[in-house]
């Protein structure tokens, strides 16, 4: 049983009890997810060790779903009513084709004319502003507004979101990370989806598929086919946008 926990909402920014928010939703396959919690720091001083040699942490295994208290209750079942579905049915088309075709395969393409993309572009935003802290969205509040307001559409063109497919590595936690090449990012793995929010930085990533346009969706212009190409990468360590295979990375000093 979780604990209660009484504090600032993310999403409302009232102090109310927090409900334990899994990240991502519970039924988009992290309902009795385990894990360890492990600093950053702490990881990458053993990192071969801990990702291709079974070492284990020295902290607790966590299980139940990954997660952590974000949001009060009516902010939590906003997002259950509103976005959560969408996300779900997503993350089963994308779960469904990874697993039916060879793990080898490093590109796919799909039809996605039957999901609602602003209502998952939303949900994305929801799970970045759960995963950092409260400074986040002082820092960015248009995320803020774009999440609370199901109908709106607008969000300034220095936030720009990517995707990729994603079934081999670890979890990234989706917390800020100021970069020297690719500015400032917040980058979310959870199979079978990988997530970049691109702050700021006018430059393309180019080996990830730009969905920044999915806030454009309309629900009413409907069209008989909507394909989208999404690469494959690995994610073994904690680093963002280090899309290194095993190959590679035992080969790494």
């Amino acid at each position: 049983m979780k604990k209660v926990v009484v504090g600032k909402c993310k999403l409302c920014q009232e102090t109310k009890k927090l409900n334990f928010e899994h990240i991502p939703p519970r039924s988009a396959f992290n309902k009795e997810t385990r894990y360890y919690t492990l600093k950053q720091t702490n990881f990458l001083q053993k990192a071969k060790e801990y990702v291709f040699e079974e070492l284990k942490p020295k902290s607790k295994k966590e299980q139940g779903g990954v997660g952590q208290y974000s949001f009060c209750e009516e902010c939590n079942g906003f997002l259950g009513s509103k976005y959560v579905r969408t996300y779900k049915k997503f993350a089963q088309i994308a779960m469904s084709i990874i697993q039916s075709n060879d793990r080898n395969i490093k590109a796919f393409e799909f039809d996605i004319s039957d999901i609602n993309l602003l209502k998952f572009l939303k949900q994305i935003t929801s799970i970045f502003i759960a995963t950092n802290s409260h400074s986040f969205t002082e820092s960015y509040p248009e995320l803020l507004e774009f999440v609370k307001d199901e109908n709106q559409n607008k969000l300034p063109n220095r936030y720009r979101f990517y995707m990729y497919l994603n079934n081999e590595g670890q979890i990234r936690n989706g917390h800020i990370h100021f970069t020297n090449h690719y500015g400032t990012v917040c980058e979310f793995t959870f199979q079978p989806f990988g997530f970049v929010l691109s702050i700021d930085n006018p430059n393309r990533i180019m080996q990830l598929s730009e969905i920044t346009s999915f806030k454009h969706y309309d629900k009413i212009k409907k069209v008989e086919k909507l394909p989208i190409i999404l690469n494959k990468y690995p994610t073994y360590y904690p680093i963002p946008l280090d899309f290194r295979t095993e190959n590679e990375l035992k080969g790494s000093t």
